[in-house]
């Protein structure tokens, strides 16, 4: 059984788009969202280890241009239309931040 959990990630600067874009690369990173408020992105992420989970967060995540913070909450529950994939009410793919393709 696999480890999941969001990844809340503050971004300096201008660089929210290139992070995105490399971000979205990551092996274990399920979903990204770009979001308002105090952070400005938030991964879903999943590992089959905590210590995967570690080295996803503080050796890949943290490594990429522009990332200056993250904040985990690994999750404890998930209810039963969430975990047969659908996607909450509202939220698109995946795109990057200002992309209009």
């Amino acid at each position: 059984m696999s480890i999941s959990a969001f990844v809340l990630i503050d971004v300096t600067g201008n660089h929210t788009k290139s992070a995105y874009k490399t971000l979205q690369r990551i092996q274990g990173v399920k979903a990204l969202y770009a979001v308002t408020g105090p952070h400005d992105l938030i991964a879903h992420v999943e590992a089959d280890t905590i210590e995967e989970l570690n080295d996803l967060i503080l050796t890949r995540i943290r490594n990429v241009d522009g990332v200056v913070k993250t904040s985990t909450a690994i999750i404890l529950n998930i209810t039963p239309s969430t975990a047969a994939g659908q996607t909450p009410s509202g939220l698109e793919s995946s795109k990057p931040p200002g992309s209009t393709a």
